[in-house]
């Protein structure tokens, strides 16, 4: 005679409603159907200019009445400051929800913290990015708080029922500080197949003003200082000056759009420099991938940086591309230089030149080095696999078997 399991009360918190969520994590959709099979599951969020659809069944949403505009930068700045005033809300409604687990679905500053204070509960989260790194690692004035950040980060972190991180790296950082093991999961990014795959993107090229010998560098995802997209328009400026055919796509946008335009304008390589800003659809972020030769994931040599496993690589991988990122250690987990892509030594633009020169002398062997990352995006990063460790992870921090108390 089988034994039905007991159903968890697992809860989802997020700045983001589900219209949001769908395109921010191609394996979200999956994740909440597993867990409602089995559990009660809330998912409580602001809400989106965007209406909800496609909730699965047995998912409860609960919206806040404050509206989120993830489509304009200041809005996002102005709603993440205001989302810890409305903490209190934030606990009460959870805490009315009766959860066993409270799962955060992206990195949210002692936001995982606070929350088990105010509910009493155990909390999973997100981990890997230091968003206070990314924008003061450049600023000898930030040191000071850099380090009580970290100090913070050890704090919070060791108190946590659950971590999920991109890349094996940053989960032994955690269990370096004293985290036990089963309280950690690696979940690699899943690039969303309806999105990003390789396809015939000829046309965008020619509207880009590039042609078909040109060899088009392209950078896709949030633009902030932690990224070293200045570096990268410097150093491509300096390619271009040696050959005329290199031209720049910059997809995103963010809080340093304004200064890399800027940037990029007062120099030869503007007149070949593409910025979109931000795009409506994930699906027209991978056919400007598509469009371009070389997909460099940048970021700089910033702590902050050293144990991530770029959206970006993993998305450019998928769409059958050639990709380029710094040698950093997440990154190292997925590239094998020379066989899937290929490394450059952060923040060094001799570096990388040398490999882009090489490259561009080589291009007879960028489809068959497209072609090995493009099967390893399909076999080890799909959508499904991510759902399903998301969701066999949650059961069991929210206290399922094996489960450790915290």
């Amino acid at each position: 005679m089988s034994v039905t399991p007991h159903r968890r009360r697992i809860a989802i918190f997020s700045r983001y409603s589900l219209a949001d969520q769908y395109d921010l994590a191609a394996e979200f959709k999956g994740m909440l159907g597993r867990l409602a099979a089995h559990n009660e599951v809330l998912h409580l969020s602001f809400k989106s200019v965007r209406p909800a659809h496609d909730v699965p069944a047995g998912v409860q949403v609960d919206e806040m009445r404050l509206t989120i505009n993830r489509d304009a930068p200041k809005d996002i700045l102005r709603k993440f400051i205001l989302m810890y005033f409305y903490l209190p809300v934030i606990a009460w409604r959870l805490r009315r929800f009766k959860p066993d687990l409270i799962f955060l679905s992206e990195i949210l500053p002692m936001m995982g913290l606070l929350l088990k204070w105010l509910t009493g509960t155990r909390v999973a989260t997100a981990y890997g990015d230091w968003h206070v790194h990314n924008m003061l690692g450049g600023s000898r004035r930030g040191k000071p708080l850099l380090a009580v950040a970290e100090k913070m980060d050890r704090f919070e972190v060791l108190r946590m029922s659950g971590l999920f991180c991109r890349a094996v790296t940053a989960g032994a950082r955690a269990v370096a500080w004293g985290l036990p093991p089963e309280r950690v999961r690696v979940v690699r990014d899943a690039p969303d197949p309806t999105a990003f795959f390789p396809r015939d993107a000829a046309d965008l090229r020619r509207q880009c003003g590039f042609l078909p010998d040109d060899v088009v560098i392209l950078y896709h995802g949030v633009m902030h200082a932690g990224k070293g997209i200045d570096k990268l328009i410097a150093w491509t400026n300096e390619l271009y000056l040696e050959n005329n055919r290199i031209g720049l796509i910059l997809v995103g946008g963010g809080a340093e759009q304004a200064a890399l335009r800027t940037q990029a304008a007062c120099l030869p390589i503007g007149k070949r420099t593409v910025f979109t800003g931000w795009l409506k659809t994930i699906r027209e972020v991978g056919h400007y991938c598509c469009a371009a030769d070389l997909c460099v994931a940048m970021r700089t040599a910033a702590e902050a940086n050293a144990r991530v496993v770029p959206g970006a690589l993993l998305h450019s991988m998928a769409c059958r591309k050639v990709v380029l990122a710094p040698r950093l250690s997440g990154v190292a987990e997925i590239l094998r230089e020379g066989d899937n892509g290929f490394m450059f030594t952060p923040d060094d633009g001799a570096d990388f030149k040398q490999l882009c020169r090489r490259l561009i002398e080589q291009r007879a062997g960028w489809a068959a080095v497209a072609e090995r990352a493009y099967q390893d995006a399909v076999t080890n990063y799909s959508v499904e696999a991510a759902a399903r460790q998301y969701a066999e992870a949650l059961e069991i921090f929210a206290g399922g078997a094996h489960h450790e108390q915290s």
